[in-house]
């Protein structure tokens, strides 16, 4: 009986549904932070957490509209709101990552963060404990 080509065999296989960005990789950094990054996931966080808030992050701060935006809170969680949740987890893996890698994540986050202070204003009247990105003017 003669053999099939393993290429013929895997056609008649199901293909698997890609997920979309399960596991993102964040731009320019090195493997080894991306490496840092998937440990620190791994123990702390779901798979490409770290990516998403990125991604959100990059949204909110590039996000269309007047020069002056005002990020919106969640309404389903009336308590806390998706830039802050986005801003916070980066911080967080930032804080975990190892000192080369640390730097490496911050000089990406470095350029959003300035575009989205000089883009939002104050807040007077946010407690001053609370972290910089939550001390800002939302709607």
């Amino acid at each position: 009986m003669p053999r099939k080509a393993p290429s013929q065999v895997r056609i008649g296989l199901p293909t698997p549904t890609p997920r979309p960005h399960e596991r993102g990789v964040v731009p320019r950094v090195s493997s080894g932070t991306l490496a840092a990054i998937a440990r620190i996931e791994h123990r702390r966080f779901s798979r490409g957490d770290t990516y998403r808030s990125l991604r959100h992050w990059h949204r909110t701060v590039y996000q269309r509209g007047p020069w002056i935006i005002y990020p919106a809170r969640d309404d389903d969680l009336s308590c806390c709101d998706w830039v802050g949740f986005c801003r916070g987890s980066l911080e967080t893996v930032c804080l975990l990552l190892p000192p080369r890698a640390r730097r490496e994540l911050r000089a990406v986050i470095t350029p959003l963060d300035e575009r989205f202070l000089a883009r939002t204003l104050h807040d007077p009247y946010a407690a001053r404990d609370l972290p910089w990105w939550l001390q800002r003017l939302t709607y």
